[in-house]
């Protein structure tokens, strides 16, 4: 089954002319991989000065990022119900290195989870653990090395802040991702979400894991989480976002690298991962979370292949805020559940975030990317509308 995604979506066609010049600007910057390097290395030291704060939120943050508020996504939430398309609300802090900016991540996903209960169109709200939990915490236990007492304490204390999440998207009637990070940390993130899925999932599809399929092991977890688990499993599919910093780690610390070798065993990878989750719906719950048009065209053959219907609430597909809007738009207008994850936060708070954005669509300069033609396609046509005009 196919649909056309090379229609410029309506989110392009409502681009005032500046906007939209902003954001041709960022899709040819981001072209440039020696700038994201730079911007990597530099931004979290040179916020304070005078006007690379206007700047960035002028330009990638606007782009990519909701606001810093909850407030500052209704607008975007409303409009994208006018498409009916849904919305994810991420509180996009993470790597909160002190019990404080732990606590106020804390207090802002749960109020995300209340805001989601008051939105038709918000159907999840996700956590980052790194946001609530700290790193080497999660590396330990990972590693399974024995805590000392206090690490003990800070991971019951962990604990019970995910639980408490968890619980409230339960009762608010909401569902919750437990996004993934990398591999070195994963082990804690994934036994945590399972706790979490066991406990909620008994009835309903409540806590959803992540599973990032650029890792070698990937197809063998799922596998092992439908074979294995006594409740229902609920997975969002994602590619994968720390392509470089796990291949720096591997080569660093001289072990073979978890992620496949080539963009073709990933996307195979992935496809298989649709496959399998399709053939055991009923027991497991999806989110398609992915950009890449190929794997969306084969999961609506599937869906059609295993009776599920376009608007189903145990299939969905995602795109992030800010990227591939031709294929959400195309997705919602043939009736499919589709959602936009929409980050908001401070901007030092998402910097972490945005140039992991960044990083995914650099290296376009040999073939440019779909996101800049369908931008410059629309500019070219106001172009053109406007010599007529004259």
């Amino acid at each position: 089954m196919s649909i056309d995604f090379s229609h410029i979506p309506s989110s392009i066609k409502e681009k005032s002319n500046s906007e939209l010049t902003t954001s041709i600007f960022i899709f040819k910057a981001v072209r440039y991989k020696w700038l994201i390097c730079f911007g990597q290395a530099a931004l979290p030291y040179v916020l304070w000065v005078p006007g690379i704060k206007f700047f960035l939120r002028k330009t990638v943050f606007n782009h990519f990022c909701g606001g810093e508020t909850l407030d500052d996504t209704k607008k975007i939430i409303q409009n994208l119900a006018a498409h009916n398309v849904n919305a994810i609300s991420d509180y996009s802090a993470e790597q909160s290195g002190t019990k404080e900016k732990q606590e106020e991540t804390r207090k802002n996903i749960l109020q995300s989870i209340k805001f989601a209960a008051q939105q038709k169109n918000v159907p999840f709200a996700c956590v980052k653990i790194t946001g609530i939990c700290a790193r080497p915490l999660l590396e330990k236990i990972s590693k399974q090395e024995p805590l000392t007492g206090s690490e003990q304490e800070a991971r019951k204390e962990f604990d019970g802040h995910l639980d408490a999440l968890c619980r409230a998207a339960a009762e608010q009637g909401k569902k919750i991702f437990i996004d993934t990070e990398e591999t070195w940390i994963n082990p804690a993130i994934n036994e945590a979400a399972e706790r979490m899925m066991a406990k909620y999932n008994r009835e309903k599809h409540v806590v959803y894991t992540t599973i990032q399929f650029y890792t070698t092991g990937s197809l063998a977890y799922l596998q092992h989480l439908i074979d294995t688990a006594p409740y229902k499993v609920a997975l969002k599919l994602v590619r994968g976002a720390y392509h470089e910093q796990e291949n720096e780690r591997a080569i660093k610390m001289g072990y073979p690298s978890p992620i496949l070798p080539n963009k073709e065993a990933v996307d195979r990878n992935y496809n298989e991962g649709l496959r399998v989750c399709i053939k055991n719906l009923g027991k497991v719950s999806f989110c398609a979370a992915t950009h890449n048009a190929g794997s969306i065209e084969l999961l609506m053959q599937l869906m059609k292949d295993y009776g599920v219907e376009a608007n189903s609430d145990i299939v969905s597909f995602s795109q992030l805020y800010g990227m591939r809007d031709n294929l959400t738009y195309e997705l919602a207008g043939n009736g499919y559940n589709v959602s936009k994850y929409i980050p908001y936060g401070p901007l030092k708070e998402t910097l972490p975030y945005l140039i992991r954005r960044a990083q995914e669509n650099a290296g376009i300069s040999e073939q440019m990317g779909d996101e800049l033609q369908l931008l410059l396609r629309e500019k070219q046509a106001r172009v053109s509308s406007n010599s007529k005009c004259n």
